[in-house]
């Protein structure tokens, strides 16, 4: 699923080099531009400190859409293109300041996962290690209680 919306950004920045034909200078579509490129790297690298990137990919999904609409309205309302690329340039920089407590979040998720594999292990060592050790005592302790006061009578 991550894969897919990484793979749904990566066509969006794509676009984003096409040459703009608009009324305005070229100027705030590459700022916004570059603002949407830095998030996405910040989203990227907090994926793979294995933190959950969803929402961030939905926002930046939501500042290309911004930046795409801004191209399309550029010709005709230019005052609101601009208010639309100054939105996708503050998302984008929220994303990118969000980026760093979710990829600190996912290093920390996945060090207790590891801390608890690694105890998960211990105890298991441990069990079978007592089993290897006392495992007959064990069983013969059982087996008596079981079948301690069963009485074997002759056939004959």
């Amino acid at each position: 699923m991550k894969v897919a919306k990484v793979a749904v950004i990566l066509v969006f920045l794509m676009f984003l080099y096409v040459p703009v034909s608009s009324a305005a200078s070229p100027a705030p579509f590459s700022t916004a531009s570059s603002a949407v490129q830095q998030a996405f790297l910040a989203v990227q690298n907090a994926e793979k400190d294995g933190g959950n990137v969803s929402s961030l990919v939905a926002q930046l999904n939501g500042a290309l859409a911004l930046i795409q609409k801004a191209s399309a309205e550029n010709s005709t309302n230019p005052g609101q293109a601009a208010s639309d690329l100054n939105a996708a340039v503050t998302i984008s920089q929220g994303v990118k300041a969000s980026a760093a407590t979710v990829g600190q979040q996912g290093m920390a998720g996945r060090q207790f996962q590891s801390e608890l594999s690694i105890g998960s292990t211990i105890v298991i060592v441990g069990i079978a290690i007592a089993l290897y050790i006392y495992g007959e005592r064990i069983y013969h302790r059982l087996w008596l209680r079981m079948y301690g006061s069963h009485v074997v009578r002759g056939t004959g």
